[in-house]
């Protein structure tokens, strides 16, 4: 019977700010691609290139931050049940569930970022720069929402019990992932990666001058042999 008050309590804990983060994912997933879709067509119609893998760069790009958002979710839950003071039984199902969660997402995103290879995403990406932007918002924001969790169960009175480790796994996690994600969007933005259709300059060779022929004003010699021969007398 305490096992399963000892479970119940894990579950209620970590319902509350699963059920926020659930449902930020779900509003966000559901409409932000569609926008994102229709700024990528809109910038591409105003290059002179069209962008053949437009359409398909947009679906693999959604369905890998899907699988990677999956994953992190299923991480912090999996350091949430490493830390938590929970008994050995609760914790075996929350390893199940967390596992359940790790290895889809990671056969996903490992099988749309091999598709994304074959595609002219690291030559065009416009629709990698407008995915990674929105996948670190939407890690930034629950890096964020776990940030002021954790601090609100550390300045809370008493102890904080399992939602402190709820927000400790969530801070690690999230929180890593957002400094990684900012640090390579960073790099990638300020280092000048390219965000066009267009095809880079090609420095043109300098046309060659012909030199200017100096001229005398003297007589061509006869048949342009040096030195002048005299004709016979």
């Amino acid at each position: 019977m305490d096992d399963l008050d000892s479970s119940f309590f894990l579950l209620r804990a970590f319902a509350g700010p699963m059920m926020a983060i659930v449902s930020l994912l779900v509003t966000v997933t559901i409409f932000v691609p569609i926008v994102l879709y229709v700024i990528a067509r809109w910038r591409a119609n105003r290059e002179p290139d069209v962008d053949r893998h437009l359409g398909i760069k947009v679906a693999l790009h959604y369905f890998a931050i899907s699988a990677f958002q999956l994953g992190l979710a299923g991480l912090t839950l999996l350091v949430w049940g490493m830390i938590s003071s929970a008994p050995s039984e609760a914790k075996s199902a929350v390893y199940r569930i967390a596992f359940g969660m790790i290895v889809p997402a990671a056969l996903v995103q490992a099988a749309h970022l091999s598709l994304l290879r074959r595609t002219n995403d690291a030559q065009v990406t416009n629709v990698r720069r407008l995915f990674t932007g929105y996948n670190l918002i939407v890690t930034g924001l629950l890096g964020f929402v776990a940030l002021v969790t954790a601090f609100q169960a550390l300045f809370a009175k008493g102890s904080s019990g399992e939602m402190g480790r709820v927000a400790g796994a969530m801070v690690l996690t999230y929180g890593t992932a957002w400094a990684v994600i900012g640090w390579r969007f960073g790099q990638a933005v300020l280092g000048g990666g390219g965000g066009t259709n267009a095809a880079p300059p090609v420095d043109k060779p300098a046309a060659v001058v012909p030199a200017a022929t100096p001229t005398t004003g003297l007589p061509a010699l006869g048949g342009g042999a040096f030195p002048p021969i005299e004709p016979p007398k």
